[in-house]
């Protein structure tokens, strides 16, 4: 066996998004998928001494751009705006994964991250792709399906009562962070 020691001075924030996907519902009528997107969001990556990673991320509630704004006010005010105007994720990325992934590797790992929407938290796990992308970058990506009632949140509704969202709402995310050894 042999022992590789890597030493990882810090880690910087460059990209990455987040996004949501629901279908709304209506008797009679074709699904109406409903997604939007941010890239709007503040990363935060905290070296451990033991080099696994804390990382923080914030995303403002009115930064999610489904391509209506209509749409995305409303989803702004189902999320609690202007009350609770971030999003907030936190997790703890192990060192073994860091340290595959400095290597060049790649693959998967099951990570506990807590998801904080309107005030309340939820701890979910999370399967987290890790991969080399660059000289000096790790690409982080995951997704998973939550409910709005998790977070106190009754799945919206179009039209009075026509079209109705399902609790279910699938939830993917991608970071990229600059690794300084």
């Amino acid at each position: 066996m042999q022992l590789i020691i890597i030493a990882i001075s810090g880690v910087s924030f460059v990209s990455g998004s987040v996004q949501y996907k629901t279908v709304l519902k209506a008797m009679g009528a074709l699904p109406d998928p409903v997604s939007a997107k941010s890239r709007a969001m503040k990363v935060e990556a905290k070296v451990n001494p033991d080099t696994s990673l804390d990382i923080r991320i914030v995303i403002p509630v009115r930064s999610f751009k489904s391509g209506n704004t209509t749409r995305d006010r409303e989803v702004a005010k189902i999320l609690g705006y202007p009350k609770h105007k971030f999003i907030f994720f936190r997790a703890n990325v192990p060192s073994e994964i860091v340290k595959k992934a400095l290597e060049g590797g790649s693959g998967e790992v099951e990570v506990e991250g807590t998801l904080k929407v309107r005030g309340k938290e939820k701890t979910y796990t999370w399967n987290v792709k890790y991969e080399w992308v660059a000289d000096n970058r790790i690409r982080l990506s995951t997704g998973r399906h939550v409910k709005f009632t998790d977070f106190g949140i009754k799945p919206p509704t179009l039209f009075g009562f026509v079209k109705k969202a399902p609790d279910d709402v699938e939830v993917e995310g991608t970071i990229v962070l600059e690794v300084e050894k």
